[in-house]
């Protein structure tokens, strides 16, 4: 049964529920102050390929259970999904790292690869209580968790650069920036802003902003004093530089 990991109550946003996913997406290969590292924090695998990996290791002075699943990732009107997928498969599902241990987690991918475009999915990781660890199935809790998006291009390459479309809308609630993908690849933004006549960048969403699937079009509130008129710019997938996204059409 699929999750809706976003939306209004008593829905919960993918970045809420999947807490420790700003480690796993915006602070780079390691996140500060934990023991639990991961790397890298994107997985790409090509469809002649098949199989990618992940670096899981403990940086503290104790021992650390850790768990490792995989879903299946995609959009529904904008908001985030999950669902439990054998599509992906990890080796090994747990583990257990002694101080400064390291240990490679295999991720492969048992379906056939898209023809064209990309499937998409979450590799999550989560370091368990070692008390929670020692009694497996008996509530569970999770001490840090790390989201990984993993990618599965088809043959032909998805191209979401180029493709976005960015308008601003007015409502009841205040005005939204909404963006549309109409390429065939996910588009991973940060560092949203508005860039106005004189040139000053007003920032609507700073550091990952988010991500938006082929078809999907998702929405950013405007802060209070943002202008409504300018440019629209971020980051995309991972580029150092903003790049200015299309006008809707």
């Amino acid at each position: 049964m699929a999750a809706r990991l976003a939306g209004r109550a008593p829905r919960r946003r993918l970045h809420r529920w999947l807490l420790g996913v700003c480690l796993g997406l915006c602070c780079g290969p390691a996140a500060l102050a934990t023991s639990l590292q991961v790397a890298p924090t994107r997985i790409a695998i090509n469809a002649d390929e098949g199989a990618g990996g992940l670096q899981v290791s403990n940086s503290g002075a104790e021992p650390i259970h850790v768990q490792v699943r995989v879903f299946r990732w995609w959009q529904d009107g904008g908001e985030d999904m999950l669902e439990a997928t054998d599509a992906l498969v990890v080796s090994p599902p747990m583990l257990q790292l002694a101080p400064g241990a390291e240990q490679l987690v295999r991720i492969v991918h048992t379906s056939a690869a898209p023809s064209d475009g990309e499937a998409t999915y979450r590799v999550i990781v989560d370091e368990l209580p070692l008390q929670d660890a020692q009694r497996p199935g008996v509530g569970l809790r999770f001490a840090l968790r790390y989201s990984i998006p993993v990618f599965v291009h088809g043959t032909a390459v998805a191209t979401p650069e180029g493709v976005l479309h960015a308008q601003v809308r007015n409502g009841p609630e205040g005005s939204v920036v909404e963006i549309h993908n109409a390429g065939d690849g996910t588009a991973q933004l940060a560092d949203l802003s508005m860039v106005d006549a004189a040139g000053r960048a007003h920032v609507i969403a700073e550091g990952l902003s988010g991500y938006v699937m082929p078809g999907q079009t998702r929405q950013w509130p405007l802060p209070a004093g943002t202008p409504t008129t300018g440019r629209i710019e971020a980051k995309l997938n991972g580029e150092p530089q903003a790049r200015a996204l299309a006008p809707d059409r």
